[in-house]
């Protein structure tokens, strides 16, 4: 029988953090600079703040040059040169985790651009790269599946959204069953729960990870609308089905509406946090809304300082810091 990885929960201990520096200005066609400088903030959190060792890919020295002069001096930043495209590491590297033997595994699903709407040789072959380069055990499946599809707990428990994985951009004639066979085969999986679709505006076709995230066994965090949200009625309907689902439920407040700087709206939330060794970056929007949230975030880690920085530059990519960054765990 293959072997099947256990999937650590986000906050289990990390040997170190994997981010990539943007340097795209297709990708970036409103602010790239913007871009560069809020990644370079979040590596310095989760180093000092996070206690965390970070691993910086870039694509070359002069990228490099441009990332050490806005980040500063460092012990705990490492500059690792890689061909890659995307910074979204969370959906173009594998995801990691422990094998039955307590090696390092990675497993490598098919990237197709996100549905084929951003597609990039560097992004699908930046997998392959990684898991050689840590000499990780590769565990391998033709489902098209990005990491910020999947939320778990670490003891099994998985969430997704119908919208992304059974999308036709992706895994055409799929339903649920298959998807679920699909990850048994790969990881240590007792139960899927599925959410209908995620945020509007959302060009990943919703993400879990902008809508949902645990913050302990059986409990999880998920939005709560306010009065200007174009999303009320979505996530009104998230929270009902992981409440049926029998998970503790914790909500964050919605930002309301955010705009990009062509006036479009952007997928703005707070679930898109990063959980650190001992500190959790949470992006923030400039709106009244960033103090409660931090206060919710802050009562659901208790034990790890909150830190709010600014997500809008990084935003109008179509990400935030969890999209951003790819833990890779502490072995057994």
């Amino acid at each position: 029988m293959k072997e099947r990885l256990r999937i650590p929960a986000e906050w289990e201990r990390h040997d170190c953090c994997w981010l990539a520096f943007p340097y795209l200005a297709a990708e970036w066609p409103f602010n790239l600079e913007g871009a560069q400088r809020t990644i370079a903030a979040l590596c310095r959190a989760i180093a000092t703040a996070g206690n965390e060792q970070v691993r910086l890919l870039v694509r070359d020295r002069d990228i490099e040059a441009v990332a050490r002069n806005l980040i500063g001096a460092s012990n705990k930043i490492d500059y690792v040169a890689a061909d890659y495209g995307d910074c979204w590491v969370r959906d173009t590297l594998p995801l990691l985790g422990h094998t039955p033997s307590g090696a390092l595994g990675a497993v490598g699903f098919r990237f197709n651009g996100w549905g084929r709407k951003f597609e990039d040789a560097l992004d699908v072959e930046i997998g392959r790269w990684f898991t050689d380069h840590l000499g990780a055990a590769r565990l391998e499946h033709d489902l098209v599946l990005e990491g910020g599809a999947l939320e778990f707990d670490g003891r099994g428990t998985f969430i997704t959204t119908k919208s992304c994985v059974l999308n036709d951009n992706r895994n055409p004639g799929f339903g649920p069953t298959d998807v679920e066979n699909a990850l048994r085969s790969l990881l240590f999986v007792e139960r899927v729960i599925w959410l209908e679709r995620g945020l509007n505006h959302d060009h990943t076709d919703g993400h879990v990870d902008m809508i949902a995230r645990f913050v302990a066994a059986d409990t999880v965090m998920c939005i709560r609308a306010n009065t200007n949200d174009p999303n009320a009625e979505v996530i009104r309907s998230i929270e009902t089905v992981l409440r049926d689902a029998g998970l503790t439920v914790r909500t964050v407040p919605s930002p309301g509406l955010v705009f990009a700087p062509d006036g479009a709206p952007i997928p703005a939330n707070y679930c898109n946090f990063y959980v650190a060794n001992e500190a959790v970056m949470v992006p923030f929007f400039g709106v009244p809304e960033d103090g409660e949230a931090h206060d919710e975030i802050a009562a659901a880690f208790p034990s790890r300082a909150v830190i709010g920085l600014s997500a809008r530059d990084l935003l109008w990519g179509g990400g935030a810091f969890h999209c951003a960054t790819q833990p890779q765990p502490t072995l057994p």
